[in-house]
């Protein structure tokens, strides 16, 4: 069991070396059969408080607007470039450093 886990962790992990912006990566997730959206996590630059914070936000909580994102329930639009990491499973599968 851990060998297909360890299999499908590798084979994530290089679907993700071939999106190079954060919202390629946002729509393999969305679209991509393959993947449960559910399983994905997103880091990013959250500038509601006085310091710039990370914060984690599951993917399934995201909404899609062009080169923005919304969080459901609420109505404020964040750019995607403040997008820093995307993870599966805890894994950081997208790091906006490696580009």
């Amino acid at each position: 069991m851990e060998e297909v886990e360890n299999s499908k962790s590798k084979t994530i992990l290089n679907l993700f070396k071939k999106e190079i912006m954060e919202k390629d990566a946002l729509n393999r997730i969305k679209f991509d059969p393959s993947l449960n959206p559910k399983e994905f996590e997103i880091l990013y630059i959250d500038r509601d408080k006085k310091i710039n914070t990370l914060t984690k936000l599951s993917f399934s909580e995201l909404i899609l607007e062009g080169d923005f994102f919304k969080i459901k329930d609420k109505n404020t639009l964040i750019p995607l470039h403040r997008i820093r990491k995307i993870l599966w499973k805890g894994k950081v599968v997208w790091d906006k450093r490696r580009i």
